[in-house]
C-alpha cells in the first residue's frame, strides 16, 4: 500500500522517511475526516480514572491502526486504547510508533475545536515522523527530523519558520484548557503574561510551534503518545519540549507516563524551567 505523494509537502516528498510520513498523513486526515462525520452524534463517554473514554476513541484509533498497520506491517505500535485495554507493561523497541487518535476527547465531546489526530515515528529514542490533524480547523502539520515542519491549510503546505525568542518577552502568553494555577500561575502573574485557551496536548504544542502562544506548562500525568508528534513539531521550529525539571522525554525506555509538561522557544525554555522551581508550590 503506497500513499499518494500529494499527501506530502513537496519538499519532503524525496526524503528517507517520506514512505512513513505519507502513510501517517493519510492515516491522521482519515480518522479527523472520521471524527467530523460523527461530532455532535455521540454519547458523553466513560470517566475511568483521571481520562475520559468513549466509543469514538475506540473507532478512530481502529481507523488509524488499521491504516498504518496495513501500509507497515512491519512495524511496532504502540496506541492509547490498545495499551490501555491490554493493561500490560511497554516493552522497549529501537523504532515504533505512537498513535493518540482522538488527542483532546472532552474538546470533541463538549464541542470545542481542540482536538486532535496525531501519530509520531520514534527511532534511536526520539521522533523522527509527525503528523497531526486538527480536523475542525482545517489543519495537518507533518515533520521529519532535520527537515523541518511543515502546516496544511486551505492554501497547501507551508513550511513553519522557526521561532526566535532568548528571553521572556513582554506579556508572554501561555496556553492551557483552563487558567494556570499554582507554580505556572504564580509565573504568569510574575511575568504580567496572558492566557489563551486551548484544548488538547498536542494541539497546545503546535501552538507554541506556530508562534500563537510562549508557554505551555502544566503539572499533569501525560504519556508519550501524547507528546511524541508535537516534540518533533517543536523541535524542527526551533522549540523544546520536556518535562518540568528541564529533562528531555524518554522515549528510549520502558516509562510510558511521565508528570509535569513543559513547551516553549529554545531560548525561553531554560528559563521558565528556573521560574517554575523558584515558584512556591
Amino acid at each position: 500500500m503506497t500513499p499518494p505523494h500529494d499527501a506530502l509537502p513537496p519538499d519532503l516528498a524525496t526524503a528517507d522517511l517520506e514512505g512513513r510520513l505519507a502513510a501517517a498523513i493519510c492515516a491522521v486526515r482519515g480518522a479527523g475526516s472520521a471524527l467530523m462525520a460523527v461530532r455532535g452524534r455521540t454519547g458523553k463517554g466513560t470517566e475511568v480514572g483521571d481520562q475520559l473514554k468513549t466509543a469514538v476513541d475506540r473507532a478512530a484509533e481502529g481507523w488509524v491502526l488499521g491504516y498504518l498497520e496495513g501500509a507497515l506491517p512491519h512495524d511496532a505500535f504502540l496506541a492509547e486504547e490498545r495499551h490501555d485495554a491490554a493493561g500490560a507493561t511497554w516493552s522497549p523497541r529501537d523504532a515504533y510508533w505512537t498513535v493518540d487518535a482522538l488527542d483532546g476527547t472532552r474538546s470533541f465531546i463538549d464541542g470545542f475545536d481542540g482536538f486532535c489526530v496525531q501519530v509520531a515515528f520514534i527511532q534511536n529514542g526520539a521522533p523522527v515522523v509527525a503528523a497531526i490533524d486538527e480536523p475542525a480547523e482545517g489543519l495537518t502539520w507533518a515533520a521529519l527530523a532535520g527537515k523541518g515542519a511543515y502546516l496544511r491549510s486551505a492554501t497547501g503546505w507551508a513550511r513553519v519558520a522557526p521561532r526566535q525568542l532568548a528571553d521572556w518577552p513582554e506579556g508572554p502568553r501561555f496556553i492551557d484548557s483552563t487558567p494556570p494555577r499554582g507554580p505556572v500561575g504564580h509565573v504568569l502573574a510574575q511575568r504580567h503574561g496572558h492566557f489563551v485557551e486551548c484544548g488538547s496536548i498536542g494541539v497546545k504544542a503546535v501552538r507554541v510551534a506556530q508562534g500563537v502562544a510562549d508557554v505551555f506548562a502544566k503539572d499533569l500525568r501525560f504519556k508519550l503518545w501524547d507528546v511524541a508528534p508535537g516534540d518533533l513539531v517543536l523541535r524542527e521550529c526551533g522549540a523544546r519540549l520536556g518535562t518540568w525539571d528541564g529533562a528531555p522525554i524518554p522515549y528510549a525506555g520502558a516509562q510510558v507516563a511521565l508528570r509535569g509538561l513543559l513547551a516553549a522557544p529554545d531560548g525561553l525554555f531554560e528559563r521558565v524551567v528556573f521560574d517554575l522551581r523558584a515558584a512556591p508550590t
